[in-house]
């Protein structure tokens, strides 16, 4: 029978995998960017790494919570005395060996350098802190040769849980075509009627639109619409953002349909403006 691993629960006796099975949960990367294994120049071919917690994920099943608590001094080879190349300062999980080390892996030397490949295998796990650009013969890394790579999630990052990311943009677009699909279904089916249903317009309204009215309103706004005919039937529904104005302003809960527009009524002038969605009812205009 498939073994389950429930951690933790009080009466058992847990092992390191049972623990890095619950670190697995973690995303590889420093705890901070701020405070946890920044890489500062500190005099001659030597760098300091200050102390840091970090955490590595070599492979689905497993996570390593790594601890530096003080501060560390490497040395790095010595530039070559032509070419210019790029150094990376890692923090190397190794699991054969059981241990994180901190290393200095030296690019190889050219007129235009790369910077040496990190290795990520289930075995051997890198975390690229920074890179040290090397000018040829330089004898003294200064801070203008160290560039931060912690926040860059390609090479280290910033340990996370849960999810890599929720995908909104992929969520967003997929619901606009949903409504674009429920729209064209919609406009199929509620257009085959006769005298059903026409056309959906999104109307803007300003305060400067509103005029005044003889009728029982004393204002009016005349908005053209195109498609619209006297012997349409209007349904006018105030977006959420316009609903208050609209009461506040006691604008008529029906509108009139003219030839080519439609007309709204007020109590006062609204003095924002207003968004309305109109829907029509009614034969298609003759051309």
């Amino acid at each position: 029978m498939t073994s389950i691993t429930t951690y933790p629960e009080d009466g058992i006796t847990y092992d390191a995998q049972d623990a890095a099975g619950y670190f697995a949960t973690r995303l590889s990367g420093v705890y901070s960017a701020d405070q946890d294994f920044t890489v500062t120049p500190a005099g001659g071919l030597d760098v300091q790494i200050s102390a840091g917690h970090a955490w590595v994920h070599p492979s689905r099943w497993i996570g390593r919570s790594i601890i530096m608590q003080q501060p560390t001094t490497l040395t790095l080879p010595e530039a070559d005395t032509a070419l210019p190349r790029i150094d990376r300062i890692l923090l190397r999980y190794d699991a054969l060996a059981r241990k994180t080390t901190l290393v200095a892996v030296s690019g190889t030397p050219a007129s235009t350098p790369a910077a040496p490949e990190l290795t990520r295998t289930d075995r051997m796990y890198d975390l690229c802190l920074a890179l040290v650009a090397r000018p040829a013969a330089s004898t003294v890394i200064t801070a203008a040769d160290i560039t931060d790579t912690r926040a860059d999630e390609t090479v280290c990052g910033l340990m996370r849980d849960g999810v890599t990311g929720i995908p909104t943009q992929q969520l967003v677009e997929q619901w606009q075509a949903t409504q674009a699909a429920m729209q064209q279904r919609a406009d199929a089916l509620l257009g085959s009627y006769t005298a059903g249903y026409l056309h959906t317009n999104s109307i803007t309204i300003a305060p400067a639109d509103w005029t005044d009215s003889t009728g029982s309103y004393p204002y009016q706004c005349i908005a053209p619409l195109a498609l619209c005919t006297a012997q349409h039937v209007p349904l006018a529904v105030f977006a959420p953002g316009s609903q208050i104005a609209a009461t506040s302003a006691g604008v008529a809960p029906l509108c009139e349909t003219l030839a080519g527009s439609v007309c709204f009524y007020a109590r006062t002038k609204p003095s924002t403006t207003l968004t309305v969605q109109l829907t029509l009812f009614g034969p298609q205009k003759e051309a």
